[in-house]
């Protein structure tokens, strides 16, 4: 069962004394297994997707290129691609902004503007608040 904690000088601290217990149980349950612990990035904004929508609108409108053409192409240009395998033939599967954290979002979208030419909207002339990064 997932819970969050923070790392301090002294070890875990916990959000909340239901966490704590729950860590605890979890111990209890699981002794000589294994965990990683994983550093937890925010990942992109739901402002920051709309924003790129803005911008493939905007290329859209300059070059003639649909917008979900574009988007298409920049996950294929700029995304690391991941592989699946289904009965044991292995499938080269296109990168998600999704995955991305709020700084791989706004590198992804200057990538962009770098290779179109296209420089990306001023967040706050598009309607969006001036820390979208």
């Amino acid at each position: 069962m997932p819970f969050r904690a923070k790392v301090d000088k002294h070890g875990l601290v916990f959000l909340s004394m239901s966490a704590a217990a729950r860590w605890q149980a979890w111990c209890e349950e699981n002794t000589g297994k294994t965990i990683r612990i994983e550093e937890v990035k925010p990942t992109r904004s739901d402002q920051q997707n709309r924003l790129l929508w803005v911008f493939y609108d905007k290329i859209e409108k300059e070059t003639g290129q649909p917008a979900a053409d574009v988007h298409e192409w920049a996950k294929r240009r700029f995304l690391t691609p991941r592989f699946i395998r289904v009965n044991d033939q292995e499938m080269k599967i296109v990168g998600s902004t999704r995955t991305l954290d709020k700084a791989g979002f706004s590198d992804f979208m200057d990538k962009i503007a770098a290779e179109i030419g296209i420089a990306v909207p001023n967040p706050e002339e598009a309607g969006y608040i001036s820390n979208y990064k």
